[in-house]
């Protein structure tokens, strides 16, 4: 597929989702210094599908489970799902590896970026930690499953 195909697919997906999506409207995203600000602190770059969900939809829900994103928030008080405080808490913690991005924890399962395996067009893959198997190529294919898996 197309790689902007997708784009579009996904935002058709998430308008047709109605309320068992809750994101921001489309374009009231997360601004392009708070995603630089995330990926210094961070000291790596963010997936370019994830870095485009933020600036698009700029964080949210699926089915009540919070997708993490940038809060806009200094980092060292923020709290909640914000991504940079997540991984900075499971490092202090030892939680997880480093190389571990928590992106989404639900009642079953933890999703994550693994950043040992960064792809083309700096893409990384989602791994479940129930199983440590991959459950996505990018975010945008963790974002299609997780609003078609709730459905049933």
């Amino acid at each position: 597929m197309d790689k902007n195909n997708k784009y579009v697919e996904i935002q058709k997906l998430i308008a047709e989702a109605g309320s068992a999506v809750d994101f921001a409207d489309y374009g009231d995203g997360i601004s392009e210094q708070w995603i630089m600000k995330a990926e210094e602190r961070l000291g790596f770059q963010l997936p370019k599908s994830y870095k485009w969900w933020l600036r698009n939809y700029g964080g949210g829900e699926i089915y009540g489970e919070e997708i993490f994103s940038i809060y806009e928030q200094d980092f060292d008080t923020v709290v909640g799902g914000d991504i940079v405080y997540h991984y900075e808490l499971n490092i202090k913690n030892k939680n997880y590896s480093n190389d571990k991005v928590v992106i989404c924890e639900t009642d079953e399962n933890v999703f994550y970026f693994d950043l040992n395996k960064r792809k083309d067009e700096n893409e990384l893959p989602i791994y479940s930690l129930n199983d440590n198997k991959k459950y996505a190529d990018d975010f945008i294919e963790f974002l299609k499953k997780r609003i078609s898996e709730n459905k049933q």
